[in-house]
């Protein structure tokens, strides 16, 4: 911590349930879903929403339905106060980390007293690599002196490189993958997930694209059985011989979260 910097409090951290590929939460503009953990950090912990300053939201894939400042878009829509400011940043995976970071920055040195940090992708709308494709006629997001220092590859050669440079065998990383399935399972049996999480009322449509329902989405959707002897059956993505599979590998996700920060002289008062 710098000298003289205000101490800063985490107050309470809230997450919808993390939804699968066109699964039930991707009825759901990401705005709305982003609004609906926005919303409910503010009314569980019964605070005024005009008290927060800033909101300070990730997210990686900022193009169509996640363009245009997603958080304040979702900020907006949820009906909460048009006083207080908002922004987006993408450092990719890491959006909302740093999300987090510039909210906590912001307490620190004095700026604001409150603030949201957020986060919020939904995959199966927006998918990933939306906004570098070439096809839409805006350009490329990486100039050609990029390619004079580095090399472009994808996620899942660069996971292998790193199994390579670690000795990380496909025994490993099966075996991983199953436990943390059974760890997932185990922990929403034990209920250890209370109060993290809120649950969510999607609508349901049905192929032509009408809503004709809806549905409350009460935990994740990514739990799977399986065992060691299904994941070894599965081919390698990036290699023949590889050591990565969509099995062991993590899924296309939709969620949101959000956490509630103020200086520790606010969060007493």
């Amino acid at each position: 911590m710098a000298r003289n910097q205000n101490p800063v409090v985490i107050v309470d951290a809230v997450r919808t349930p993390i939804g699968r590929r066109n699964g039930g939460l991707s009825t759901l503009h990401p705005a709305e879903l982003l609004g609906l953990a926005q919303k409910a950090i503010i009314e569980r912990n019964g605070i005024d929403p005009a008290i927060v300053e800033q909101v300070v939201g990730g997210c990686v894939s900022q193009i169509g339905e996640q363009s245009f400042n997603v958080t304040r878009t979702a900020w907006l829509a949820a009906g909460l106060p048009l006083t207080t400011a908002a922004t987006t940043v993408d450092t990719q995976c890491g959006s909302s980390q740093q999300a987090t970071g510039l909210a906590a920055s912001l307490i620190g040195s004095g700026v604001v007293d409150v603030a949201i940090a957020c986060g919020v992708e939904v995959m199966s709308r927006v998918p990933i690599g939306a906004n570098s494709k070439k096809e839409l006629g805006l350009g490329v997001p990486i100039p050609k002196t990029y390619f004079e220092e580095y090399e472009m590859t994808s996620q899942f050669e660069g996971a292998e490189r790193i199994a390579d440079k670690w000795g990380v065998t496909r025994e490993d990383t099966d075996k991983w993958g199953v436990e943390s399935q059974a760890r997932a399972a185990r922990a929403w049996n034990e209920d250890r997930f209370s109060g993290q999480y809120i649950e969510v009322d999607a609508p349901e449509v049905n192929e032509a694209g009408e809503v004709i329902g809806s549905r409350r989405i009460t935990k994740d959707e990514g739990l799977r059985e399986t065992t060691l002897e299904k994941l070894s059956s599965l081919k390698p993505v990036a290699r023949p011989e590889g050591v990565h599979t969509a099995g062991n590998s993590s899924q296309i996700s939709d969620g949101a979260a959000a956490v509630l920060m103020m200086t520790e002289e606010k969060a007493k008062s």
